[in-house]
């Protein structure tokens, strides 16, 4: 299963890109680009934009490239957590540094300098697939901590049900029912659950209560 040191990886991905072994465009355009890929469209437009407000903060665990930190930059802040920081240099060149994006490093599920009750929508695609539910559930319960009453967190994860995900070794061991378990029991109520869109994984949004 992916571990944290597994997950480290990235940076050397992102090095291989900068040198153009990943072709042309942003990185993390290599897993679809959500202009344009009809099933990242589909999650763009029903797990992301409705949430979007200039007047609230917005979270995203694991930024990398950017691919899905630009429909972000519409909210007043918009924290970056990353457990790889080779990734920041990235997102200030791509975003030209805007001063409303933070930059927040990760040692594997923590959220450190981010105050509790800070946040009001929280996001991460294409990251809890790679991490193990013992991982997941640290950064739950860290995304709990700074999330306010009321705020929306909206995750991907693996579903090995799906033959997809089954034959992937880098996808985690993780289900629906698992996830769901796991967000009620930390005080989140689930607010949407899509198990079509995507191929090899699951979508949830959760509300954190109070």
């Amino acid at each position: 299963m992916p571990t944290i040191d597994w997950n480290r990886s990235w940076a050397r991905n992102l090095i291989h890109h900068m040198k153009g072994g990943l072709g042309e465009g942003h990185y993390g355009d290599q897993w679809g680009d959500p202009e344009s890929r009809p099933d990242l469209v589909a999650v763009r437009r029903r797990f992301l934009e409705p949430f979007i407000d200039p007047d609230r903060v917005a979270l995203e665990i694991g930024s990398g490239g950017g691919r899905w930190t630009r429909y972000l930059l519409p909210f007043r802040e918009v924290i970056c957590v990353e457990l790889n920081p080779e990734m920041f240099g990235y997102l200030k060149d791509r975003f030209a540094d805007p001063p409303h994006l933070q930059y927040v490093t990760t040692h594997g599920w923590d959220i450190p300098f981010v105050p509790e009750n800070h946040v009001d929508f929280a996001f991460t695609f294409g990251v809890f697939v790679h991490l193990d539910l013992e991982i997941i559930s640290g950064y739950v319960q860290s995304v709990r901590h700074v999330l306010r009453p009321g705020g929306r967190f909206v995750l991907q994860f693996s579903n090995k049900r799906k033959p997809e995900a089954a034959a992937n070794p880098d996808f985690s061991d993780n289900d629906p029912d698992r996830m769901t378990a796991l967000l009620e029991s930390a005080g989140f109520a689930i607010a949407d659950l899509d198990d079509e869109t995507m191929s090899h994984s699951t979508i949830i949004s959760a509300t954190a209560g109070s």
